[in-house]
């Protein structure tokens, strides 16, 4: 058969490839040539084009033991891989100039391009009949369907997978372009390897779990499911199979991730509360003999006055632990907000820094609340240590408390879904940086922190709200960037018999 016989082999899905392996590798050109004698066919696939009419050869390249060669050419490197036909080497799949960080990536997809086209030539898997080989679309099907034709690079997509997208104002639109636009840049060397492997890969589909770029800016999961379909001489016609979206199975992981996490930090916490009190025994009690040995006017009895304070708070702090552990509520009195923030006004002084200036703003007729004081007393060292993280040039902390009842909450509270009733509010104002939407949304999450590393755990305001609601009261914030940030705490009015 002569060259003037021979037919061109045109693969529009492998034209859309190569472009797009292109871009995930930072390459100047990439491009498959090859030819099957026995056949008389011819392939070609290219980006940029007339990008392969470079000659290449194996002179002048090195061959590495795992069949591809590496060599330079016009100064650039160049990594080839030969499409083989049986034994012979019939072509190149090749990648010019990339970008050497892609390195690993550069060589898996020049060498499934190679396979890729050597299957496209006409190749079939050895001693398995065509009919066997043959797949229907409803064996890939699942959530949304879609097909891609390799001879005009056409796709078409169901519209499950054209909601999946974000294109339901689309009238069923056929290029690739408007799913591969949307995938995470991390990720689009992986899908682009797992459609190359579907091309060419004889037992089943290839699954890749890939991150799309939502139009609000968010990230959502998508499984991705391709196999490739024959005719019934066993040539190869389309890619089909299905997306599926999986971000809401991913976040349920991360949830439960999260909550095995604090599982076993309660663990932790319960046996570390027993221990540490123990050695809290240890220092109290020294400290009230050091207290009964030393005259009343002496210098040391403040320092020491001073341990017992601390070591009274490090007690409620390991009774806090283990009623977190429990899920067990503190134990409750009727206590005078005011009197708790006056009595811990000495240490929250020494919290604030002598960069910032603390004032307290006490409605003199604020109902009384159930509550714990010293759980109290916690729940302010965590806002204030906050707000004064939030101004490192310094600033004004404020702790005010103020009577409301649940319709003058106004809609800013309404979201915590607060029942019908009394409140009084206990609110921690600084006059720091403030946050942005996406922060604010997010403070309340166990482990989530704008702190450096080793500087926060992010736990504080978790534990300040799960407290919170077990009064059967709740938190919220109010910032914006530039205005600072207000903390509310929500406390029912205790009911006291007259």
């Amino acid at each position: 058969m002569n060259s003037a016989e021979r037919r061109r082999f045109d693969s529009g899905l492998l034209d859309v490839l190569v472009e797009r392996i292109a871009r995930a590798i930072g390459a100047s050109a990439v491009f498959v040539t090859a030819e099957a004698p026995a056949t008389a066919a011819s392939l070609l696939a290219e980006f940029p084009a007339s990008s392969a009419s470079m000659t290449l050869g194996a002179r002048g390249y090195e061959r590495l033991p795992d069949g591809r060669y590496e060599g330079t050419w016009l100064n650039e490197h160049v990594v080839a891989v030969p499409v083989r036909t049986g034994e012979a080497a019939t072509g190149w799949a090749v990648a010019v100039g990339p970008n050497l960080q892609h390195a690993k990536q550069t060589d898996a997809l020049v060498t499934l391009l190679a396979k890729c086209a050597s299957v496209l030539l006409g190749q079939q898997p050895d001693g398995e009949p065509a009919d066997h080989t043959k797949h229907r679309w409803e064996d890939a099907a699942r959530d949304g369907y879609w097909e891609w034709d390799l001879d005009s690079s056409a796709m078409r997509f169901s519209r499950q997978s054209l909601a999946l997208l974000e294109l339901r104002d689309l009238d069923r639109p056929n290029q690739p372009g408007v799913w591969l636009d949307r995938v995470h840049p991390e990720d689009s060397a992986t899908l682009l390897a797992s459609l190359l492997t579907a091309t060419s890969e004889p037992n089943g589909p290839v699954d890749c779990e890939h991150r799309l770029l939502r139009r609000d800016g968010t990230v959502g999961s998508v499984l991705m499911r391709a196999l490739l379909e024959r005719d019934d001489v066993g040539r190869p016609l389309r890619l089909v199979g299905w997306l599926c979206d999986v971000s809401r199975f991913r976040r349920v992981e991360s949830e439960l991730r999260t909550a095995q996490t604090l599982a076993d930090i309660g663990r932790l916490a319960a046996g570390t509360a027993h221990d540490f009190n123990n050695f809290l025994t240890v220092i109290r009690g020294h400290t009230e003999l050091a207290l009964g040995s030393v005259a009343p006017d002496s210098s040391v009895r403040e320092n020491l006055e001073l341990i017992k304070h601390a070591a009274a708070g490090a007690t409620a702090l390991t009774h806090q632990l283990l009623t977190l552990r429990r899920r067990q509520a503190a134990s409750q009195s009727v206590v005078d907000l005011n009197e708790v923030v006056t009595a811990a006004e000495a240490t929250l002084r020494s919290l604030v820094g002598s960069a910032n200036r603390l004032t307290l703003k006490l409605a003199p007729e604020a109902d009384r609340v159930r509550a714990d004081p010293a759980q109290v007393e916690r729940m302010l060292i965590n806002l204030i240590v906050n707000a004064r993280d939030a101004m490192p040039h310094g600033g004004v902390v404020t702790l005010e408390t103020a009577t409301v009842s649940h319709d003058a909450l106004g809609d800013a509270a309404r979201p915590l879904l607060l029942p019908a009733g009394d409140y009084v509010t206990l609110t921690v104002h600084d006059t720091g940086a403030g946050m942005d939407h996406e922060t604010k949304a997010q403070i309340f999450e166990p482990f989530f922190t704008t702190k450096p590393d080793g500087r926060g755990t992010g736990l504080g305001l978790w534990i300040v709200r799960d407290v919170m609601e077990r009064y059967g009261g709740g938190i919220d914030v109010h910032s914006t960037p530039g205005t600072g940030t207000a903390f509310v705490m929500f406390f029912p009015r205790a009911e006291v018999a007259g």
